[in-house]
């Protein structure tokens, strides 16, 4: 990990010490007209490797065709490397494309935990994949410090994901001249996609005092920056602390800093196209209000984050939670950011099918409660 301004013109030098020499590119259109792009590659050719092509076909939520594609492409073009140029979509498609340029395959044939092959006939650590760096273009998802990507199986409208300790990037470059273009809402989605992962985190059955200190200090970090980030497009300084916040919120739990809002939102987003960021905007604060009501215990985690965060948080768990999640939706108001599930083109009559895909989504593991059935549908009915 490297943080600070001008980094993106070392990204050759930084990814020959990873053992790079032609490099794939992994971006979107978007992207690529703002300039970005150009840059990344002057940067690549400084460093004394080539830029083996460059991929842009990469939309705003990624799927297992644009996956295979891309792999294609980095075989096309001779690649031995990726550099991912963009926001999760982008960065979790040049992970799984990754796998596929190494392992063969689909998407599916390696979705799951743990499950690509391994050193000494499937034990020990998982084969290296080619040397993978990330430029992450929003503050939210971390995906270029974790070992997950998510991508989406249009046929079947859901989320898919491939998780093993190979999928870590080698690299990852955090300058917040890559932020420069960021349109303020999509600042603000992002942004809360990192503040709902230190949350998750910092509440996660997995919880430990160690990771303890990144999920708290990611929430400051979201505290003093995101509002600004948003508000003034050209506050380099809140934009950086931003990529730092969004690295390190995904670190509080070896599954990646989840829980059943992660959950709720995979299928908002598999079935109605719905933002991630903004899935988790609208989810979070009822699951806080669902979650400090699992008693005490979990209520004091959730106290904990409500004083970093600024919250007045007094009485009983329930008190607790409902004051937690009332200071989130004002953040979230002040930022602009929708509400309520309807507003993003959610409706009633698709609560089944969310609380199916819910209800089989990995991160629901790591939740403080395990929720039933109908305990998922009553959280959907409530943020319609």
């Amino acid at each position: 990990m490297i943080a600070g301004n001008g980094l993106i013109d070392s990204a050759g030098f930084e990814l020959t010490k990873e053992g790079a020499a032609r490099v794939l590119v992994v971006t979107d259109e978007v992207i690529r007209q703002t300039g970005l792009v150009d840059r990344v590659e002057a940067g690549i050719s400084d460093g004394g490797l080539e830029v083996a092509g460059v991929f842009d076909e990469v939309p705003q939520d990624s799927d297992t065709e644009v996956v295979a594609g891309c792999s294609r492409a980095a075989r096309d073009a001779g690649a031995d490397s990726f550099l991912a140029v963009g926001g999760g979509s982008v960065m979790d498609t040049a992970k799984a494309a990754n796998v596929l340029f190494t392992h063969g395959g689909t998407v599916r044939e390696w979705e799951g935990f743990l499950g690509l092959p391994r050193e000494n006939e499937g034990m020990g650590r998982p084969l290296p994949l080619a040397p993978l760096g990330a430029i992450p273009t929003t503050a939210g998802t971390g995906s270029e410090a974790s070992f997950a990507a998510v991508v989406k199986d249009r046929a079947e409208s859901i989320k898919v994901e491939v998780a093993d300790l190979s999928l870590f990037p080698a690299l990852a470059i955090l300058d917040p001249a890559a932020t420069e273009t960021l349109p303020a809402p999509i600042a603000a989605a992002t942004g809360m996609d990192a503040l709902t992962h230190a949350i998750e985190g910092y509440v996660s059955s997995e919880w430990n005092q160690h990771t303890d200190a990144f999920a708290l200090h990611a929430i400051r970090l979201i505290r003093d920056n995101l509002p600004r980030a948003v508000e003034d497009p050209s506050d380099a300084e809140a934009r950086g602390n931003m990529l730092i916040a969004a690295n390190i919120a995904i670190a509080p739990t070896g599954s990646g800093a989840i829980g059943i809002t992660h959950s709720m939102s995979h299928p908002c987003g598999g079935h109605y196209e719905v933002a991630h960021g903004v899935a988790n905007t609208i989810n979070l604060p009822w699951v806080i209000e669902y979650n400090a009501n699992g008693g005490e215990d979990i209520a004091d985690r959730y106290r904990s984050i409500a004083e970093v965060m600024g919250a007045e948080v007094r009485g009983d768990a329930a008190q607790t939670g409902m004051a937690l999640a009332d200071h989130v939706r004002e953040l979230t108001a002040r930022l602009g950011l929708p509400q309520r599930l309807p507003e993003v083109g959610v409706p009633e009559a698709g609560i089944p099918a969310l609380v199916e895909g819910a209800m089989g989504d990995g991160c629901t593991l790591v939740n403080p409660r395990e929720p039933s059935e109908e305990d998922f549908a009553e959280l959907y009915r409530r943020a319609l």
